[in-house]
């Protein structure tokens, strides 16, 4: 049985949960299914342990979003490898995953999981337009078209063709790109403008990679919620020359490392030597240590692979 057949003839309660410290995608995938959900007559919650970015208040749903578990009939993991990716604890009941990062994880047969879709949100409108077209309003499409605008650069990552062929469908179907692009992009608070020029004064760039450091400090100093960090890698990879952008987050106990990339150069192969995952050109990993010792090791590992492994760098 497919997951749109089964979502069909449910009856149950629906839980539907994404990764911790959402980003855009995660958020509006689920969103997206949740609003559909809902008008299709299914008892259906959306929880997100963190808070959501505010830039996206604006999608039909936000302020529904809960923050705890819940107990349900059927849950579905959104834009996540693993349930542990939530930071809630994982339950007892049957699991399906929706997802497009590398990983071997499985949960059911159902698990839709394509990893070179280029967001989850490509996948959530698959399963929406499979079960009934007519029922992707605006508000579902703008939750849709948020995923697919953030997650592939503003359309510069891989698969970009399958991208643009979701989002010429979704300004067929009424939503306005401008608007939800204006909204993430240009309507974000005064204080993340201060932890980003905090965070640009780090960064660093040596032979093609460009990093930058987010650290725990910058909060306090700026007073910037954890939620207002969103896209700042893309500040390093927008670098001219930079092949690879990294950024180094200070959270808690350990640090985040995320990557991105340009071209075939493959980012989720080193995020995977560190123990994390992701696709092609936008990757992650956790690691726990001294800020220098961290630093130091990625960047040397980047410049092995990007010197002996493809031949992008010359002495």
């Amino acid at each position: 049985m497919k997951l749109v057949d089964k979502l069909k003839e449910f009856d149950g309660k629906i839980v539907l949960a994404v990764h911790e410290k959402p980003d855009p995608d995660c958020i509006g995938s689920g969103l997206a299914l949740y609003n559909f959900l809902k008008k299709k007559g299914k008892d259906v919650v959306l929880i997100s342990k963190d808070e959501p970015p505010e830039s996206l208040e604006f999608l039909k749903g936000f302020d529904e979003i809960k923050r705890d578990m819940e107990e349900g009939d059927l849950y579905i993991l959104v834009d996540a490898s693993e349930w542990e990716r939530t930071g809630l604890e994982e339950p007892s009941g049957e699991i399906v995953k929706i997802d497009h990062h590398i990983s071997d994880k499985r949960y059911s047969p159902m698990d839709v999981v394509d990893e070179e879709a280029p967001a989850t949100a490509d996948l959530v409108l698959k399963i929406l337009r499979e079960w009934d077209e007519e029922g992707i309003d605006v508000e579902v499409g703008e939750c849709i078209y948020a995923g697919l605008l953030t997650d592939t650069g503003s359309f510069t990552y891989s698969s970009i063709d399958r991208a643009m062929q979701d989002a010429l469908y979704l300004l067929g179907r009424g939503v306005d790109g401008r608007k939800v692009a204006e909204k993430i992009f240009r309507e974000s608070p005064f204080e993340r403008f201060k932890l980003i020029g905090l965070a640009l004064q780090t960064l660093t760039f040596q032979d093609s990679i460009a990093w930058i450091i987010v650290r725990n400090e910058f909060y306090r100093i700026t007073g910037a919620k954890r939620n207002y960090n969103y896209g700042i890698v893309d500040y390093a990879l927008s670098v001219k020359g930079a092949l690879i952008g990294v950024k180094f987050e200070e959270y808690e106990d350990v640090w985040r490392v995320s990557l991105r990339s340009k071209g075939n150069i493959d980012v989720s192969r080193i995020a995977a030597e560190f123990g994390g995952g992701g696709h092609r050109n936008a990757a992650a990993f956790r690691i726990s240590g001294r800020e220098e010792e961290i630093v130091d090791r990625v960047i040397k590992r980047l410049k092995e692979y990007l010197k002996n492994d493809i031949g992008k760098i010359t002495d």
